[in-house]
């Protein structure tokens, strides 16, 4: 009651800037509370999520009428028009979760590091995101990401067809800062937790994430060729304090928070991959993306 009061007697900017910071400061406690709790394992699987579209849904609407924002001039253009799926020609579309993310913060990072491997595998790439083109302009400018390739979805209409994941309950008439709060939690957002826990814990099978400088000299004390305890909740926060301080900019639409992104690759008229994000921090493996590639090349 108190909370709600709280809401209805502050305007709609103040409370953003306070949930927002809410979610940074939670984002620890709450996983590691759902963990002891059990609750990742306890998330109702049809809660919040969307059935996957079929190969043929996929195409029908990457094929369709469907728009997107260039980031670079903010002019409508079909999607339609951005690829052919004429002979065997690879097409890779990667579609993010809003501008001010941290997963899609951390996906874009992986993709530019990874993008002259990419661009050299693909016949074209098509890289979308949730928000305005000037969101999208300065989250390229940000992570010096390739903004060419850049485009915007302002209203999420494109990835609800395409039946990306929309997070935890999102048909309920409730702010989606209370949304977001549970799926940091792992409810409607399975994988959450685990990957919270990651990012403290390390991971062997992972490969190192500073490989050169101070940091990348501080981790190596603890061991080497592997990504070390600390180092990915460390890129989190260096992320975190990169987003805040921007987040009116990238964020211009709240209503988007929760929406999940995907990643889709077709040769030709066939699809040959595809990885859905199913919540917070659970993107795309880049690795895996690649792989697809180099088979059908």
């Amino acid at each position: 009651g108190v909370t709600l009061g709280w809401v209805a007697s502050h305007s709609r900017a103040e409370f953003s800037k306070m949930a927002t910071k809410m979610v940074v400061v939670s984002f620890g406690g709450l996983a590691r509370s759902a963990a002891r709790r059990g609750v990742g394992a306890r998330v109702a699987r049809g809660a919040g999520l969307r059935a996957s579209a079929s190969r043929e849904a996929y195409r029908d609407v990457l094929k369709g009428t469907s728009e997107v924002l260039p980031v670079e001039s903010g002019e409508p253009v079909s999607l339609a028009s951005l690829w052919s799926d004429e002979g065997k020609r690879r097409h890779v579309f990667l579609f993010l979760s809003h501008f001010g993310d941290l997963t899609s913060w951390e996906y874009a990072q992986k993709l530019r590091d990874k993008w002259d491997q990419i661009e050299a595998l693909a016949d074209g790439v098509t890289v979308v995101g949730l928000g305005t083109a000037e969101s999208g302009k300065k989250f390229a400018e940000l992570l010096n990401f390739p903004s060419t390739f850049l485009y915007a979805d302002p209203d999420g209409s494109l990835y609800q067809e395409l039946g990306f994941e929309q997070g935890f309950m999102p048909d309920a008439d409730m702010s989606p800062y209370f949304k977001l709060l549970p799926m940091l939690a792992g409810i409607g957002s399975p994988g959450t937790i685990q990957e919270v826990l990651r990012g403290y814990v390390g991971d062997r099978n992972a490969k190192p994430i500073f490989e050169s400088g101070t940091l990348a000299t501080l981790f190596n004390v603890v061991g080497e060729g592997y990504q070390r305890p600390f180092e990915l909740a460390t890129l989190r926060l260096q992320n975190m304090v990169g987003i805040l301080p921007k987040w009116g900019e990238l964020v211009e639409n709240d209503a988007l928070i929760c929406q999940q992104g995907g990643t889709l690759v077709f040769e030709g008229t066939e699809l040959i991959h595809e990885q859905r994000d199913q919540g917070i921090l659970k993107y795309a493996d880049i690795d895996a993306l690649l792989t697809a590639l180099e088979k059908s090349s």
